[in-house]
């Protein structure tokens, strides 16, 4: 096993900015080694972040679009993942233009 979370973020989709904004509702319990639990919505996920080519989520958002979901951005920023903290301004901003 690696320790070094390999995410394609853009065969992935990206950081997709509603993901990103529903991800900060959730809590993200680190298992070990990448491995979370994420509570907090209308049923617990499990997520590896250590797969080859992207990471992984049990819920039907990452499963069947095969993109990265909110419970896999609540795992990255939980991780301190620097491509999802670089979204949170953009998200930020787009808070203040729509107020």
């Amino acid at each position: 096993m690696t320790d070094v979370i390999l995410i394609d973020f853009d065969a992935a989709g990206g950081v997709d900015l509603d993901r990103l904004e529903r991800s900060l509702g959730l809590r993200g319990e680190r298992l070990g080694g990448g491995r979370y639990r994420v509570t907090g919505g209308a049923q617990d996920h499990w997520v590896d972040l250590y797969t080859a080519d992207h990471p992984r989520c049990d819920c039907g958002d990452h499963l069947w679009r095969e993109r990265i979901c909110k419970h896999i951005l609540a795992a990255l920023l939980r991780e301190g993942n620097e491509r999802v903290l670089t979204a949170l301004p953009s998200l930020i901003a787009r808070a203040n233009t729509a107020a």
